[in-house]
């Protein structure tokens, strides 16, 4: 009777970890999706905007047709395979991806991920939210200064940011023909409130004579589920450009 409690007892924890792997994987599929859907968009901007005018835009178009697609289908085939492996990971899929909160405010929108509420922004910002666990902060600053090029805004976050915490580093960098289609994102380890050092993105903006600075600072040891978030945050911020 032991050895049949013991093996059950380890069966059921290989199912419990299979599931968190599958979800794992589920919540990577769809944030890549959303997250290339909403590159493309940008890029379409940054078309739409250069010499190549309706042509190029429209070639651009096609092809985020044919890029959505086939990442769409790769998607299914390995949906098909986590319901084979776990059906219960179908039947509960993380609430992250199901409801997120769109927020319109004048100068920017952003969508919220529904395990997070806004807060109280600190003095200077615009904005700011915090997870449910208290494990993930996002903090919005919105600074007007039409002299500051996009580069110059880049490398002065990247220095502010080296003061914070280590390896700080430019991780995705895309340089559109106006500072409106231009955005970079910064990465490093910080440390939370004089603990451990956690991932902490920053992701930069332009439009007209604003620069928009996004940070998003997780603890160390939170869920991955917390850095999903933190990427979601990141691609679907964006300045209103009148």
């Amino acid at each position: 009777m032991p050895r049949f409690r013991n093996r059950h007892a380890g069966s059921g924890r290989d199912a419990a970890n299979q599931e968190a792997v599958i979800r794992d994987l589920w919540d990577r599929l769809t944030f890549a999706i959303e997250g290339l859907w909403l590159r493309i968009a940008d890029g379409f901007d940054a078309v739409r905007y250069s010499r190549w005018g309706p042509a190029a835009a429209g070639l651009a178009i096609a092809v985020a047709a044919v890029v959505v697609i086939v990442v769409v289908a790769g998607g299914g085939s390995s949906e098909e395979g986590a319901t084979t492996a776990s059906p219960a990971a179908e039947a509960e899929p993380p609430s992250v991806i199901s409801d997120p909160q769109f927020v319109e405010e004048k100068g920017f929108a952003i969508a919220l991920p529904d395990s997070w509420r806004r807060t109280n922004p600190p003095e200077g910002a615009s904005f700011a939210a915090t997870s449910d666990d208290g494990l993930g902060v996002a903090t919005l600053w919105v600074d007007r200064d039409p002299k500051l090029d996009f580069d110059e805004f880049v490398d002065q976050s990247l220095a502010g940011l080296e003061g914070l915490g280590d390896n700080a580093r430019v991780t995705d960098r895309v340089e559109g023909p106006s500072p409106e289609t231009s955005i970079a994102v910064l990465e490093a380890d910080v440390p939370v409130d004089g603990g451990a050092a956690g991932p902490y993105r920053v992701t930069l903006r332009a439009a007209g004579p604003y620069r928009y600075y996004l940070a998003t600072s997780i603890g160390a040891g939170a869920p991955p589920r917390l850095v999903a978030d933190a990427e979601l945050l990141s691609t679907s911020f964006r300045p209103q450009v009148r």
